[in-house]
């Protein structure tokens, strides 16, 4: 944003206009995701309305915009929550078991919505947080989930780091191991995810088959494990050809996912088949995030608060141009149907 300078302006306007521009690059600088604590404040109306009760415990950003995952009271499965808290979706501790609209009038959500939802929430992953590998001169993106310590993650990546290979692809990992009980492994995935040049320290660890990279402190980032895991679950709401844990797996621009290939002509095949990019165009994220938010404002229902909290902050060019001056001059959701994959 360009801002005169102040001889180019009128004496009694030149810092107000300065300082409007200033407010306005403010505002336009805050972060997409609402906080934690304001996700906790806009769900505390619903509290009682979940017997067991959830999200009594840590409310943490995934990497889905506008998602978050909360933790249950001992024994109850974590939830995702949106920000509005208009929709929780509580698991049991692996699946989802059930999508809610909170509040005392609160309808139920179809199965054609919950595919809708759970797409727009996939297709705004935040691509930019995860390995980005540019294979070859890039090209259709890939949603690709591995296992550092997955015997068929290694050949995968052997292919691709091969040098006569002729595979062009923006590759985006979520990485995970085999084994999550082991500490060891949880913190190798979070050390290559949280390393500086994640992309080649993933590639090498593969293609080297060292299953282990631990050259960061803990704690360096907050990317790991349960982020993919997050993801998984979500997949996995898709249908029943989506549930399976295999890796590797590769959800391409055609909306199926795929058991990926080892053999260069099959993973091209795979490859062209999805290279549509369909599934990853026109992102909603209001489906999701403020979900029916609009419908509960305009018609609010007995014993349902009226307001469910405030997520975004809205201002009007004129009022705020009111304080720094003095004056007192007067979704719809596109449905996304994810194909059966037949591999």
């Amino acid at each position: 944003m360009n801002l005169p300078h102040p001889r180019h302006l009128r004496p009694g306007l030149a810092w107000p206009v300065l300082l409007l521009g200033l407010l306005c690059l403010t505002l336009a600088a805050r972060p997409a995701q609402a906080g934690t604590a304001e996700v906790r404040k806009n769900f505390a109306p619903y509290v009682k309305q979940f017997s067991p009760p959830v999200c009594t415990g840590a409310i943490n950003e995934t990497v889905v915009r506008g998602l978050y995952r909360c933790e249950g009271a001992p024994g109850v499965g974590h939830a995702y929550i949106n920000e509005a808290a208009s929709l929780v979706m509580p698991t049991n501790s692996r699946d989802i078991t059930d999508f809610v609209e909170t509040g005392a009038g609160g309808k139920p959500v179809s199965d054609a919505e919950r595919r809708v939802l759970v797409s727009d929430m996939i297709k705004n992953i935040r691509f930019e947080r995860l390995i980005h590998l540019q294979q070859g001169k890039g090209g259709p993106k890939v949603l690709l989930l591995s296992a550092f310590d997955c015997p068929f993650c290694i050949k995968l990546e052997r292919l691709l780091a091969a040098p006569n290979n002729r595979i062009d692809a923006d590759i985006y990992v979520l990485p995970t191991t085999l084994d999550s009980s082991k500490n060891v492994n949880l913190s190798t995935v979070a050390n290559i995810w949280c390393a500086k040049d994640n992309a080649t320290v993933w590639r090498s660890t593969l293609t080297r088959a060292t299953l282990s990279y631990g050259n960061l402190p803990a704690g360096s980032c907050d990317l790991g494990n349960q982020s993919t895991r997050d993801i998984e679950t979500l997949i996995a709401t898709l249908g029943p050809d989506f549930k399976r844990r295999a890796y590797p797996r590769m959800l391409l621009g055609n909306g199926q996912i795929y058991t990926s290939a080892t053999d260069a002509a099959e993973l091209s095949a795979q490859l062209s088949e999805g290279a549509s990019n369909a599934f990853w165009r026109e992102p909603l994220p209001e489906s999701y995030i403020n979900f029916r938010v609009a419908t509960r404002a305009a018609a609010p229902t007995g014993g349902e608060p009226a307001a469910i909290g405030k997520t975004r902050t809205t201002v009007k060019l004129g009022d705020l141009f009111k304080r720094v001056t003095g004056s007192d001059d007067g979704k719809k959701p596109e449905k996304q149907e994810a194909g059966n994959e037949g591999h």
